[in-house]
């Protein structure tokens, strides 16, 4: 049976280490940071090493960590976080507790701010998990006006439109659909069902502190959806984010933005941190000439709240998020007889609460409660095709954490999940008197654990089992994961995974694109929960450069083989689209090389690489699954000057070429879309409290000039505007501004 082929292979990763570590005892501590009235508060998630290695961990965001005693004479502790300065301390023998004071990096002569330097992006050296992280200074690199515009310089994700009309986002990863991603809202779920069609622009860029991007199933805690991988992100803090900050933005194709946040610490142990962003396009634009407006004219408000009470014995995040959105596009002549026009309006407002309940200083003993809930609603038409759908949604998770033994070698979590979804869904197509409706009651109850194997720093082992009962499919769902982490020399690192995934599918609003065409939609009876096994292995090799540089080279290597699918056969005839469970083989290879190096101070070159072989069976047979991009090359140059007054960041692309749908090969007389690079340019000048930022996106002007098939009579049954492989906007020219108001209050 395929399902014993893969627990197989997770036992005998299991099996791969079986060195007794010596025993290390363990050092505790905290980190703290002095505010304007000379007050100390706890500094969380900032870095801890032991001088001259790589053996760190991070603090939690209590600000509390526990590590490990270096076998090495190494005695020297050090404690960083990105604005602020290390501190390092010399821990002698018999020290067991420790702790830190750092300030935020202020030089008083002149008055000027000098921020240490971050990383656009970086591999995580501690996580077991294969995990990408982009940091806010990566964020920066470009305008990032909202998530889906995050990934500009990653090969590990790649974002596209789902068709000419909707300017729906869709990402991939692993060369199969973002539907197969996770997305987690600071470990919460998030954006899913229907919420997720054009949930990518649900983020707003400036809102983020970070994006850490997972490849493979990742951990069991957050539910049994990741197929190929999870994206995490990570909001500013309400306890360490600025009082005040501001970004306006503006480009030559007349869209603006504006986003504000407001960081408040209201007393010792409650902040706050208020997020507002407004966004608008209001010019239509027609640079391919086919009579259709290329990115879709779009307002959006979009405002939230988080809250963070901190205490001794209980630590509370909780938070709200309301959006309203509305899209036009269709015809630039929306006003003739029988025009083809569409139009889209999303509403969606999210709350949600973390509690969490420390039993040691450590807070390696701990209960966690986390409870979500999320409402969408979507209207939307395009030509004669109508589309309403409305998602109620709630997820709640309980997690204990603790120890096995006083070392702390021996971790595990252990919990139980309840989520509920109600779905209101109607498609209706008045050309062909056609109707689907989804009205359906989705609950999931389940329970897992997750053990967590550290013996010492150089090796973790990650192992998770999840069991869960769907009411819809009636079926008891089994989902075992593992990662496996392993230095074997000092700045060598493996990585080996393997797990399963699942994901109910949403079949409309997932393939929101098959809307944008003239022909029938057909779904099949009983449409199967997705069912996958995903293997992955890498190395990393970090290296320096002199005395004070650094870089790192990176390879890794994904397999992800289909149970079940959900199959939207475009193929099998001009006359109508079906939508099916899988009948035969889907599976996808991803292969990757990551390289990073800082040649001199103050300069980066960061270049990557990743080739997709991604086959599914249809009514064609085993075929490469179209419009997935062969393969995708990229090159990122960064160099600041002195103090960071001046910042230059450069990218160029080139994004392989992918097989067309078979009628679009007959009509375009192609079979593969041509590769086509992509360059972006950005100059940041940087003052006090104000960044000043100019920009170019899409520099050689390049795009899909066939974007509609037969664009010209848009109700007939030939009439399709999904097979979008290329940017429809050409170049971009930005100009935008960030002031940031220190917490002292002083300009």
């Amino acid at each position: 049976m395929k399902n014993i082929k893969y627990i197989f292979i997770i036992l005998l990763l299991f099996a791969l280490y079986g060195q007794k570590a010596q025993a290390q005892k363990s050092i505790t501590g905290k980190i703290f940071t002095i505010d304007g009235k000379g007050n100390k508060n706890p500094l969380g998630f900032a870095a801890v090493v032991w001088e001259n290695t790589n053996t760190g961990v991070s603090a939690d965001e209590n600000g509390r960590f526990v590590i490990k005693r270096n076998n090495d004479e190494t005695t020297n502790l050090i404690a960083s976080f990105i604005g602020y300065t290390s501190d390092t301390l010399a821990v002698v023998p018999e020290a067991e507790e420790v702790e830190f004071v750092l300030y935020e990096v202020t030089q008083l002569l002149n008055e000027s701010t000098v921020v240490a330097r971050q990383k656009g992006s970086y591999i995580s050296k501690l996580s077991p998990v294969m995990t990408e992280v982009i940091t806010q200074a990566g964020l920066s690199k470009l305008a990032c006006c909202n998530l889906a515009e995050s990934f500009e310089n990653s090969a590990s994700v790649s974002v596209g439109y789902s068709d000419a009309v909707s300017g729906a986002r869709q990402i991939r990863m692993l060369g199969l659909a973002g539907t197969y991603v996770q997305m987690l809202d600071e470990n919460i779920p998030t954006l899913r069902g229907i919420a997720s069609t054009y949930g990518l622009s649900f983020t707003p860029g400036q809102w983020l502190e970070s994006i850490q991007v997972s490849k493979g199933t990742s951990s069991v805690l957050n539910g049994y959806e990741a197929i190929t991988g999870q994206i995490n992100v990570e909001h500013r803090k309400p306890d360490n984010s600025e009082p005040l900050f501001v970004n306006l933005y503006g480009d030559d194709d007349v869209r603006f933005e504006a986003n504000v946040t407001s960081a408040l610490k209201l007393n010792d142990k409650l902040s706050t941190v208020i997020f507002a962003h407004g966004a608008t396009d209001a010019k239509a634009h027609d640079e391919n000439n086919d009579g259709f407006i290329d990115s879709p004219k779009r307002k959006q408000i979009n405002v939230g709240n988080r809250w963070l009470y901190s205490a001794d014995k209980v630590i509370m995040h909780f938070g709200y998020r309301f959006l309203t959105e509305s899209r036009e596009s269709g015809q630039m002549h929306a006003d003739m007889p029988n025009a083809y026009i569409s139009n889209i309006n999303n509403k969606h407002f999210n709350a949600y609460a973390k509690i969490g309940l420390p039993f040691n200083e450590s807070g390696s003993r701990s209960l966690a409660l986390i409870a979500s809930y999320a409402y969408h609603r979507q209207n939307s038409y395009f030509g004669k095709k109508i589309y309403n759908a409305q998602q109620n949604s709630f997820i709640s998770n309980i997690l204990w954490q603790s120890a096995f033994d006083k070392a702390e070698k021996h971790r595990y979590t252990a919990g139980a999940t309840f989520a509920y979804d109600n779905y209101r869904e109607l498609f209706a197509d008045s050309k062909f008197a056609n109707s689907w409706t989804g009205d359906r009651t989705e609950t999931v109850s389940g329970a897992f654990a997750q053990y967590t194997l550290k013996p010492d720093e150089k090796f973790d082992l990650l192992a998770g089992l999840r069991i869960d009962r769907n009411n819809m499919y009636k079926e008891t769902l089994v989902t075992p994961r593992m990662h496996l982490r392993y230095n074997f020399a000092k700045n060598s690192t493996v990585r080996a995974s393997a797990g399963r995934g699942l994901y109910s599918p949403n079949v409309i609003s997932s393939n929101i694109g098959i809307l944008a065409t003239g022909r029938k939609i057909i779904v099949d009876e009983n449409i199967k929960m997705e069912k996958a096994w995903t293997l992955g292995a890498s190395f990393t090799q970090n290296f320096k450069v002199g005395e004070n540089q650094s870089g790192y080279v990176s390879f890794d290597y994904f397999h992800t083989d289909f149970q079940n699918q959900t199959i939207v056969d475009v193929e099998e005839s001009d006359e109508f689209i079906r939508i099916s469970n899988l009948n035969g083989k889907s599976y996808s290879n991803s292969y990757q090389a990551d390289f990073s190096i800082d040649p001199f101070m103050r300069f980066n070159i960061f270049a990557t690489f990743r080739y997709n072989q991604t086959k599914v069976n249809m009514s064609r047979g085993l075929v490469e699954k179209p419009l997935v991009d062969r393969f995708k090359a990229l090159v990122n140059l960064s160099y600041s000057t002195k103090f960071e007054k001046w910042r230059f960041d450069f990218t160029a692309q080139l994004n392989g070429g992918s097989r067309l749908p078979f009628y679009a090969a007959q009509t375009w007389n192609k079979e593969r879309s041509k590769s086509y690079p992509l360059f972006f340019a950005q100059i940041t000048k940087k003052y006090k409290n104000l960044d000043i930022y100019l920009g170019c996106e899409n520099i050689g002007n390049y795009i899909q000039k066939q974007a509609i098939i037969n664009a010209q009579n848009p109700f007939d049954d030939k009439f399709d505007a999904s097979v979008i492989y290329a940017p429809l906007m050409g170049r971009k020219i930005y100009l935008g501004i960030r002031f940031k108001l220190n917490r002292t209050g002083d300009i």
